[in-house]
């Protein structure tokens, strides 16, 4: 069966306290009503994963919260989704078990605009807070995911969904 993923940017994270490490910043009230909205905006598109790996920022993790409780699943922190290179990203991907159908990874930018990009053929100039990069590839088993047999199958925002 080929397979199927997304990438999930961060909700809109909080400034208020400039002081705090990066790692530390939490999300701001638009990012506490987006990432609701999207996780239940991806079940109502038929995007329901299976498995959620996170990067360990505050903002992320967060994000990634309202989709545990859309879908009831546990998160997985991932150190190489806070700013890892791509490179990182394809081993967590190739290194999936293949009992999962439709893992999310909840990460933030430069990087996940740049990846989606470049394993999804896509040309995106920018994935928006809580974006959702949608991929499907051609390859059996998940050690086959990469650039030759991946696209990016859709791509959603909240703006953008909002105004559907």
């Amino acid at each position: 069966m080929p397979k199927s993923f997304i990438f999930v940017r961060h909700a809109k994270s909080s400034w208020a306290h400039p002081e705090l490490e990066d790692k530390m910043r939490p999300l701001n009230a638009r990012g506490k009503r987006d990432g609701p909205f999207m996780a239940q905006y991806c079940r109502k598109v038929g995007i329901v994963p299976d498995k959620l790996l996170s990067s360990p920022a505050k903002r992320a993790y967060r994000t990634a919260k309202y989709f545990r409780t859309e879908f009831d699943l546990e998160i997985s922190k991932e150190s190489d989704l806070y700013f890892g290179h791509e490179s990182d990203w394809m081993y967590l991907i190739n290194d999936l078990e293949e009992s999962v159908q439709l893992p999310a990874f909840f990460s933030h930018n430069p990087t996940i605009t740049y990846f989606s990009n470049k394993l999804g053929n896509a040309d995106l100039e920018n994935v928006p807070t809580c974006g959702v990069v949608h991929f499907t590839s051609k390859a059996l088993k998940w050690s086959q995911v990469g650039e030759h047999n991946t696209q990016m199958t859709n791509f959603y925002f909240p703006k953008l969904v909002r105004q559907l």
